[in-house]
């Protein structure tokens, strides 16, 4: 099998166990064949970006998942330029139809047969070989919103939106899992196949340049959310329902103290109150009717013969029963 593949190979393998990754290497056991060895997905999408590797072995205990790195660069950018072998075990059969989903290639089980590993890798490389890459998909829809990947552009309301590469890479990868949270690091290592403390203010950057080019502040029924700890989602949103909100919320805000004095000793005391604040914002002078002129006496200055007074306006709500005005 390895005579029909012509030249020096390179695979990657991406494991944190050291005995499949001897095990692998015992599978291609040839000088011709080197297996580079990742212990995560970051490191192993920067290498895929940097330099060509014929295969890509993926360990499943790694986990299997359409946003880690590896899978999702391979997505947003169309990067499908070797076969992906997940190796390991699977809890069912859902588990193998999700890493299919996810982008593999082909899966082989645990326990792992040498012999069929090594098939399956030189026969899933022979078919990248000979023939195009299995069609992916090119568009992706959400509300007015319309993706061309083959393009890279956008389209609002059927009005071409055009975006830088990555600009457009970290639109395809929001608006394909449209209603999920998307981490920074997995915006991280899908785009720039870094971590999101290295590209944080960067990623920060271009996210604001998106909502800002695409307009997703809800104003074409389509939004994009950000949550601390969670990262950023794209989101269907009902304009109309917020502003009918907002405006509620204002009215509330405007409104005067409804209490009714019958109802508790409390109603009483604050009905003067709510008047006296209504009449407060509005500037009515007829407010001058719920407040009771206070006259306090200061210190007298020494060697003065007269004190000084000060006369202080408070509302009458606040004057209990009883209460007595100094003078």
């Amino acid at each position: 099998m390895v005579s029909v593949l012509e030249g020096m190979l390179k695979f990657a393998v991406m494991t944190t166990n050291s005995n499949l990754f001897n095990l692998i290497c015992q599978c291609f056991g040839d000088d011709t064949i080197e297996c580079c060895r990742f212990h995560d997905d970051v490191a192993l999408s920067r290498a895929i970006y940097r330099e060509d590797y014929h295969a890509i072995l993926v360990d499943a205990a790694t986990g299997i998942d359409s946003t880690r790195a590896v899978f999702a660069r391979r997505a947003c950018y169309g990067d499908r330029r070797a076969p992906l072998i997940v190796v390991g075990s699977f809890a069912d059969r859902d588990s193998i139809e999700r890493a299919f989903e996810a982008g593999a290639d082909d899966v082989v089980l645990s326990p792992v047969d040498r012999s069929e590993l090594a098939v399956r890798t030189f026969l899933a490389l022979r078919r990248f070989q000979s023939t195009p890459a299995a069609p992916t998909e090119e568009s992706a829809a959400l509300g007015p919103y319309k993706l061309d990947r083959r393009a890279g552009v956008v389209l609002v309301n059927d009005r071409i939106v055009r975006l830088t590469v990555r600009e457009f890479a970290i639109a395809w990868l929001l608006f394909s899992r449209a209603g999920e949270y998307v981490s920074r690091r997995q915006i991280a290592g899908a785009i720039w196949s870094s971590t999101e403390d290295i590209v944080g203010r960067t990623l920060e950057q271009h996210i604001y340049k998106l909502r800002k080019k695409l307009e997703l502040n809800g104003s074409s029924g389509v939004q994009l959310r950000t949550m601390y700890a969670h990262g950023y989602r794209i989101e269907l949103c009902d304009s109309t329902v917020e502003i009918d909100a907002e405006a509620t919320l204002a009215a509330r805000a405007c409104r005067a103290l409804d209490v009714h004095p019958r109802d508790s000793e409390a109603a009483r005391t604050a009905q003067p109150w709510g008047q006296y604040a209504a009449f407060w914002n509005l500037g009515a002078p007829g407010s001058a009717s719920l407040v009771a002129n206070f006259v306090a006496t200061e210190t007298a200055h020494a060697g003065s013969d007269s004190s000084t007074y000060a006369s202080l306006s408070i509302p009458a709500a606040l004057l209990r029963n009883g209460t007595r005005q100094r003078r």
